[in-house]
């Protein structure tokens, strides 16, 4: 039946017990290495040639601005973002302010951007479907222009044309 407190103390002290050696176990167990996988760096996305770059966040105004303040303090980032966390917020909307207006003028200049690169997908479109037909054409010509007198097209214009030949000369004996 019921034990007592002191079975209770006991099985608790079993329990720290098994769950240090655990531990010490685990301490024990030599640590698995990760697999050396060969880690590529990240490539970056290269930006077409003229595309416009996005503006800088009212935070990144607000360093670039502290920064030219004092030229010759070095500033780290968990200071700059120290201070701007403690910045009023009269003056974070004045560095949200600037970086609205940039935002504005980058989307126009992204717009424009992409009515001249798609323009220019198209004329590439337009090429290259050319080009797939002067080469459908050109194989088209070639198989007639081929005299090889070995391939299906060949024999079977080299009989037109002895049909035809025959047909002539027969209208000129007559």
């Amino acid at each position: 039946m019921n034990k007592g407190p002191q079975e209770k103390e006991k099985k608790a002290k079993a329990v720290k017990k098994s769950k240090s050696s655990e531990k010490e176990k685990s301490k024990d167990k030599p640590i698995k290495a990760k697999k050396d996988k060969e880690k590529q760096p990240k490539q970056k996305k290269e930006r077409p040639e003229g595309q416009p770059k996005k503006p800088p966040t009212a935070y990144f105004l607000f360093c670039a601005d502290k920064r030219n303040e004092n030229k010759d303090k070095k500033w780290l980032a968990k200071e700059l973002g120290e201070l701007f966390k403690n910045l009023p917020e009269e003056e974070k909307e004045k560095y949200k302010k600037k970086y609205e207006e940039s935002m504005k003028v980058y989307e126009k200049e992204l717009a424009s951007f992409k009515e001249k690169s798609s323009e220019g997908e198209d004329k590439k479109e337009n090429k290259k479907k050319k080009a797939k037909m002067s080469k459908a054409d050109a194989k088209k010509n070639s198989k007639k222009a081929c005299n090889c007198g070995k391939c299906d097209e060949c024999k079977k214009s080299n009989k037109k044309n002895a049909a035809s030949e025959a047909s002539d000369e027969d209208e000129e004996d007559e």
